[in-house]
């Protein structure tokens, strides 16, 4: 099993934050000290949508159900948009007390997204949306100013080192910090999660048929040179 899998995040703690500011304001609506819909957005592979879910979990419950559904099937189906108000209209009577909603890749959306502005005025304190997104500015302002607005800059090798060592460690690998980030510095580029987990993946490989680890040279510090006067 592919370790971006077997290693999915199952507790928030276990997201790849951008920063400590964006991790607290999580954490914040995690404990209800924050309500509001969220509009997440950063490139692929910054985990938004495992992010979303997470929170779902962490603000209804272990056993939280939430709708997961494209923007298009939303905002063209009546029937759907009823059954959402239906749905908001007795969530606080259920242990969850709210409804959540995710809209995922939402700039791709090309529906009048008056309905669904409405649906978040109307059930505001029933309701929770999180939309995820590539690209903010393609989603109608209408929408983000009923959000607020989170970015999931695209992870840093260095950013990603700790839990991948704590992958290797669980998978019996152990390589010094300064190895371990050289292979990961070579998928920076992409800035995708999937991509540095994929590094892994070939290192635990080579690790299981005793091969040994790809060539790396610590950086060397650049050295100063004084000209004489």
């Amino acid at each position: 099993m592919k370790t971006s899998e077997k290693y999915a995040p199952k507790a928030l703690n276990e997201i790849i934050y951008p920063n400590h500011a964006v991790q607290t304001r999580i954490q914040a609506y995690a404990t209800g000290q924050l309500e509001g819909n969220i509009l997440l957005y950063g490139p692929n592979g910054t985990a938004k949508t495992s992010l979303a879910k997470l929170l779902f979990e962490s603000i209804g419950g272990p056993d939280t159900v939430f709708d997961d559904m494209d923007c298009e099937e939303l905002l063209k189906d009546p029937e759907v948009l009823e059954k959402i108000n239906n749905s908001c209209t007795y969530a606080p009577f259920t242990y969850q007390r709210k409804y959540f909603l995710l809209l995922n890749e939402f700039d791709n959306a090309k529906t009048n997204v008056f309905k669904l502005w409405n649906l978040m005025d109307k059930n505001a304190n029933n309701l929770m949306v999180i939309i995820t997104t590539n690209e903010p500015m393609k989603v109608h302002r209408s929408i983000r100013s009923r959000c607020c607005e989170i970015e999931m800059r695209a992870p840093t090798a260095k950013m990603v080192l700790p839990r991948a060592q704590q992958i290797m460690a669980a998978e019996g690998l152990q390589l010094p910090d300064a190895q371990l980030l050289h292979y990961l510095h070579t998928k920076e580029y992409a800035g995708d999660l999937r991509k540095y987990f994929a590094v892994l993946d070939e290192l635990l490989y080579l690790h299981s048929i005793g091969a040994p680890m790809p060539h790396w040279a610590p950086v060397q510090p650049k050295m100063t040179v004084l000209s004489s006067v």
